[in-house]
C-alpha cells in the first residue's frame, strides 16, 4: 500500500510502520509467558530453566530480526533508495545513521528493552495478580507526576529535550541498556517465587 501510495507523492514518503515491528515485541514479551509458563511448569521444568531458556531464545530471535531489519534497510537506503519511489520504510533518519554495524545493535537493543519490559510486566501479573498491576500502574502514574511536576518547577524540559536530541539513536540504544538488565532481573526475581 505504501508502495503504491509512493507513486503519488512528490516528497519522500516516510511511513513509519517499523514502529510496529517493535511494538510486536513489546507485546510478545506480555503474552508469552502467559502462554508458554504453564505449560513449562506441568512438564516439570525448573523455574530458572524456563527462564534462562525464553531469554535465549528470544534473544536469537531479536538478534535475526535485528539482522533482517539492518539487510532492509542497508537495501532501501543504498541500493534502491526508497524502492524507486521515494519510499523511506526501514531506511529512516537518525535511526539509521552511522556504521551497519551500529544499525544492528539499535535495533537489537531497543527490542530488547520492549522485550523486557513486556516480560517484566507479565512476571508482576503473574506474581501477583491484579492487585500487583494496579499498584504497579498507580506506582509509574505517580512516579511519572512526580517527575513531570519536577520537570516544570524547575524549568528542565528545555534541558532534558536538548541532552536527548544531541544524543544519537545508538547513544539513546545503548543508555536503554543497563534499564533493560534491570528489568531482565527483576522478571526473574518474580518468576522464581510465581505459581501457576
Amino acid at each position: 500500500m505504501n508502495y503504491i501510495l509512493g507513486y503519488f507523492f512528490d516528497e519522500e514518503l516516510y511511513t513509519g510502520g517499523i514502529s510496529s515491528i517493535f511494538i510486536f515485541m513489546l507485546i510478545i514479551g506480555m503474552i508469552l509467558q502467559q502462554q508458554t509458563f504453564p505449560f513449562a511448569i506441568g512438564l516439570s521444568v525448573r523455574r530458572t530453566d524456563y527462564y534462562w531458556g525464553t531469554v535465549a531464545v528470544s534473544g536469537i530471535v531479536i538478534g535475526v530480526t535485528s539482522l533482517l531489519l539492518m539487510l532492509l534497510s542497508a537495501v532501501e537506503g543504498e541500493l534502491l533508495e526508497g524502492w524507486g519511489v521515494g519510499l523511506h520504510f526501514f531506511y529512516l533518519p537518525h535511526f539509521s545513521d552511522g556504521p551497519i554495524l551500529l544499525r544492528v545493535w539499535i535495533s537489537f537493543a531497543l527490542m530488547l528493552h520492549l522485550f523486557h519490559l513486556g516480560f517484566g510486566i507479565a512476571s508482576v501479573h503473574r506474581r501477583y495478580g491484579k492487585l500487583g498491576m494496579l499498584v504497579l500502574s498507580l506506582s509509574v502514574f505517580l512516579a511519572s507526576s512526580i517527575a513531570g511536576f519536577l520537570l516544570t518547577y524547575y524549568r528542565w524540559w528545555d534541558d532534558l529535550f536538548e541532552m536527548l536530541i544531541g544524543l544519537s539513536a545508538a547513544e539513546l540504544a545503548s543508555w536503554s541498556f543497563p534499564i533493560t538488565v534491570l528489568y531482565a532481573i527483576a522478571s526473574y526475581a518474580l518468576l522464581r517465587r510465581s505459581t501457576v
